[in-house]
């Protein structure tokens, strides 16, 4: 649906559509949603200083040696999935071939379906050894890291406390998590070991981290920073850069230098190259930032991802179709604007639209588990009929 400017042209006729209607309106509306996120949080977070300072107060008169470190939430010893919701849109993990077929689960795929229900934002290892995402344990009520098999087995939850997570990138051997987490009002990028031992925090800078992705060789992570002008949406703003830290830590290197955002980087198999998403749709350059060029821009897309053999970009773009009501972790918000998967190929830049595959969020990536084979949190392309 057009935002109220675009109707009233369209109404009296006076100008021509305008085409960028719909991406400003989901700009909006992914700030809207950024913005109650926030407000759920923090609300949250208070309640959980609460009970922490009373918890506390209660062990330190108990027993001096049992108290809590000031400032962090304590832990259940047990976090669980929420295993049903009502009232929403599910989302299905499936897997189509470059054309948008269906390809079923253990038909050449070591994958299974049976991600959470409020699973988003997965990211599959590149020795598809496991699949990490966001969610919400039903103890804590913000979202946290989480962790499977590809074939659907041992879910459990890396816990990062104190931090709500936004999204997470696993690295290619399967063993560490990136991910880009809030603390403190500020949102930085971290890393932690699988098993949940050795978290980092790899940036300081006030403006938001995020979109966190690893090199082939796993010693590199690349995000975008909103820079000195940042909006409720971040990516979106201005001053939207790519930069590169070291996965163990160091200094932080920024690669573009533009006037208008680059964001959600991802390296290409042979580390060489870096794909974005920016104003013009999207964009490739090499490691080091140089020779930025378009790779797609009749689109505009979002997140994307080389495949396995460097010759395609799996991205997703924004639809008007409907907006699906979905549960993503602890936040349930306003519904967002459909994505629909799209694929570019590296060497000539022709797009090819999977309209029938649809997602909930941009955040929902699409996800190579081959050359041949993306895994995606799917849901319907068109609202249900009843």
């Amino acid at each position: 649906m057009p935002d109220v400017q675009e109707v009233f042209r369209l109404a009296t006729n006076k100008v021509k559509p305008d085409p960028d209607a719909l991406e400003r309106q989901v700009r909006l509306q992914r700030a809207e949603v950024r913005k109650s996120r926030v407000r759920a949080y923090v609300a949250v977070a208070a309640v959980l200083i609460v009970l922490s300072v009373a918890v506390v107060a209660i062990a330190h008169v108990v027993r001096r040696n049992d108290v809590t470190p000031q400032g962090t939430s304590p832990t259940p010893a047990s976090l669980t999935f929420e295993t049903t919701l009502s009232g929403v849109t599910p989302q299905n993990a499936t897997i189509v071939d470059p054309r948008g077929a269906l390809t079923p689960f253990g038909i050449n795929v070591p994958a299974h379906p049976n991600m959470p229900v409020q699973a988003y934002a997965p990211s599959v290892s590149a020795d598809r050894s496991a699949i990490a995402f966001v969610d919400a344990p039903r103890e804590l009520g913000y979202n946290q890291i989480a962790v499977m098999t590809l074939e659907g087995t041992a879910a459990h939850f890396v816990p990062t406390p104190g931090i709500i997570v936004d999204s997470v990138a696993i690295s290619p051997d399967g063993l560490r998590i990136a991910f880009s987490g809030s603390k403190g009002g500020l949102d930085d990028i971290y890393v932690v070991n699988a098993d949940g031992s050795d978290l980092q925090q790899l940036t300081t800078d006030p403006a938001t981290d995020q979109y966190p992705q690893w090199s082939p060789d796993g010693q590199t992570i690349v995000f975008d920073n909103a820079g000195s002008r940042e909006l409720a949406d971040p990516q979106f703003s201005k001053t939207a850069e790519i930069f590169t830290v070291p996965s163990t830590g160091g200094p932080v290197t920024q690669l573009t230098h533009d006037h208008d955002y680059d964001a959600a980087p991802s390296f290409s198999p042979n580390g060489r190259s870096i794909v974005d998403e920016s104003s013009q749709g999207l964009s490739i350059m090499r490691a080091d930032g140089s020779d930025l060029r378009p790779l797609e821009t009749s689109v505009g897309g979002f997140t994307p991802r080389f495949s396995p053999d460097g010759n395609t970009v799996a991205f997703s773009y924004f639809s008007d179709r409907w907006r699906p009501d979905v549960q993503f972790g602890g936040n349930y918000g306003p519904s967002s604007a459909l994505c629909l998967l799209g694929t570019a190929d590296v060497r000539t830049g022709r797009v090819t639209r999977l309209p029938n595959v649809a997602m909930a969020t941009d955040l929902n990536t699409p996800q190579w588990i081959d050359s041949r084979h993306i895994f995606v949190m799917r849901v319907p392309a068109h609202a249900p009929t009843h």
